[in-house]
């Protein structure tokens, strides 16, 4: 796996009151440049770029894009931008590609660069183009903000094999932030910038820009926010690979201001008027539902900058936008005066349980005499897709020949209902066949079967078969409250704890819990019992902790039996 650099320049000139003009332009020049003729290839500053280029048009951004560039292609581009610049506009580049420091200063290199040996670094800055240059020459027509995103590789693309290197550093060199200037590191000092989690990454972008872009459009983050946030995302993301990437930012602005001038929507004084939507209209999710109940009566701010978060990730739609904005601007002045929330939700029983009962969900046809005899072989007794009729067990490795018999060919039959997918996975995983397994059960947990999902964020957590990724088993566990499947709520509630997928929190991670308890989820009481036995995220409570150890261990939970047993007296 390439290590490359992505270093996040924001260059602004911030003045006033940050608003920005009415008729000012959103211009950007973008480069991604892999095919070097002379030095080594890259293989993802391309798709960085392009992708780059498509979140900035969603932003209102007119972009100009040069992909591979020579030294010539992309000095045209940037005339032609620096042609459409007016005073008072935004301008943003990004350069995704090869870069080196050399005397202190960084130098990005187009596709056409020579190779260079030790005593010719005067040729490279002949043949490159100087960072900071290219920063003041935007400055200089009177661009209001520059933003400069350089996606350059740590690695020195000169020191090959056979001869003397050019003598540039690894890593770029730091760029003061003042008058103005917010700087953006992608990984911190001698960390290294990721391109891929491991080999079997399947995204095309490096963990820096798939951090970064699901924060660009958004009006409710100021510079120092997107920081923030894209620290937390690539730190967790290196984590789940076992490395260690925190990108470092230095801020020069004064006030507080966004991507593109605006003040931050969430801030602004006047206040829309509240509408509680319900929550259980079809525009949102059962996970949505669950985690707004979750936090709804909370007096911490960061509950609410959770949800705002997983709307701009586009895990939720934004049903409780509004709501979480006007909570959020309200806490914030008066946060370090806050008691500890209460973790229980305000929501009524009946809302909660409403919330975990089954949706009507494609893939789950009305079976036929194939699907019938799949469920019969395999169906499981903890599926809430299984027909009411049919027991039910847990399949055993006897009995996984005839259930793959049985199920293969329920899958073949049009609109069979998801379950048989994940029947047949947890079959093929019985007879040991774990990639026909892990077929079976992405196909099943796309369809939305809750306990595929639920069953493929194990995998990502522990890396089994799958890329190591606790962020995205997060999501999906998530996506298994949404397919009926309640267990996953003690996970979620497990996860917060334990600081994977998110940042540590104990006092969200008892809030999930308590709605789990609220919905008698059996594997729900041992978690928050956990917590009130340590005072983590609520007030100490031996007794509390013993009383819900009682009460999972009699739900049948083996994990409350046991917390009982061992941390509780007798009686």
């Amino acid at each position: 796996m390439r290590a490359r650099c992505v270093l996040l320049l924001l260059a602004l000139l911030a003045f006033g009151s940050g608003m920005t003009p009415a008729s000012a332009k959103l211009l950007a020049l973008i480069v991604g440049n892999n095919a070097y003729q002379e030095v080594p290839p890259l293989q993802t500053a391309v798709n960085d770029a392009q992708a780059m280029r498509d979140a900035l048009q969603r932003a209102g951004f007119t972009v100009t894009l040069v992909e591979n560039g020579t030294k010539r292609q992309i000095s045209r581009a940037m005339a032609t931008v620096e042609g459409a610049i007016s005073p008072g506009d935004t301008v943003l580049f990004h350069y995704s590609g090869h870069g080196v420091e050399i005397d202190g200063q960084n130098w990005l290199l187009p596709v056409d660069v020579p190779t260079a040996k030790e005593g010719e670094a005067g040729l490279i800055k002949d043949e490159s183009f100087n960072a900071a240059d290219i920063i003041e020459r935007f400055r200089s027509k009177g661009a209001r903000q520059v933003v400069a995103i350089l996606d350059a590789c740590r690695n020195n693309p000169f020191a090959q094999g056979g001869t003397r290197a050019l003598p540039a550093t690894r890593g770029l060199a730091r760029m003061e932030a003042d008058g103005g200037v917010f700087i953006m590191f992608s990984a911190g000092s001698k960390q290294e910038a990721l391109d891929r989690l491991s080999a079997a990454d399947s995204e095309k972008t490096s963990v820096f820009v798939r951090s970064f872009l699901p924060l660009l459009g958004r009006q409710d983050l100021t510079l120092i926010d997107m920081a923030k946030e894209t620290q937390e995302k690539v730190r967790a993301l290196a984590r789940s690979a076992g490395r260690e990437q925190v990108p470092a930012y230095y801020d020069g602005i004064v006030g507080r201001v966004t991507l593109t001038g605006d003040l931050p929507a969430a801030r602004a004084s006047a206040q829309p008027p509240v509408v509680t939507p319900d929550p259980l209209s079809g525009g949102n999710s059962q996970s949505e539902n669950l985690f707004w109940q979750s936090i709804q009566s909370s007096s911490d701010p960061a509950m609410f900058q959770a949800y705002l978060d997983q709307v701009g990730a586009g895990t939720f739609t934004g049903t409780y936008k509004v709501l979480a904005q006007i909570k959020l601007a309200a806490l914030q002045p008066k946060a370090a005066q806050q008691p500890a929330p209460k973790p229980v939700p305000s929501a009524p029983p009946a809302t909660e349980q409403a919330a975990l009962s089954p949706p009507p969900t494609p893939g789950n046809a009305p079976a036929d005499a194939t699907v019938t005899a799949c469920d019969a072989a395999a169906a499981d007794a903890r599926d809430p897709d299984k027909p009411a009729a049919i027991t039910g067990a847990r399949l055993s490795a006897d009995g996984a020949s005839a259930a793959i018999a049985a199920c293969s060919k329920a899958v073949a039959v049009p609109g069979s209902p998801r379950r048989v997918y994940y029947q047949l996975a947890v079959a093929y995983g019985q007879n040991g066949q774990d990639a026909l397994a892990l077929a079976q059960l992405q196909k099943a947990a796309s369809l939305g079967h809750g306990m595929a999902l639920y069953e493929l964020a194990g995998r990502y957590l522990a890396g089994r078969g799958v890329p190591k990724d606790a962020i995205k088993a997060l999501s999906l566990y998530y996506k298994a409250i949404d397919g009926n499947y309640a267990p996953a709520i003690s996970r979620i509630a497990w996860m917060y704890a334990n600081g994977l997928g998110a940042s540590r929190d104990y006092r969200k991670a008892a809030a999930i819990y308590e709605l789990g308890v609220k919905a008698k989820e059996p594997t729900a009481y041992s978690g928050l019992g956990l917590l009130y036995l340590k005072g983590q995220g609520v007030t100490k409570d031996v007794g509390k902790a013993c009383d819900l150890f009682r009460q999972g261990a009699s739900a049948g939970d083996a994990d409350a039996a046991g917390n009982l047993n061992a941390k509780c007296p007798p009686g």
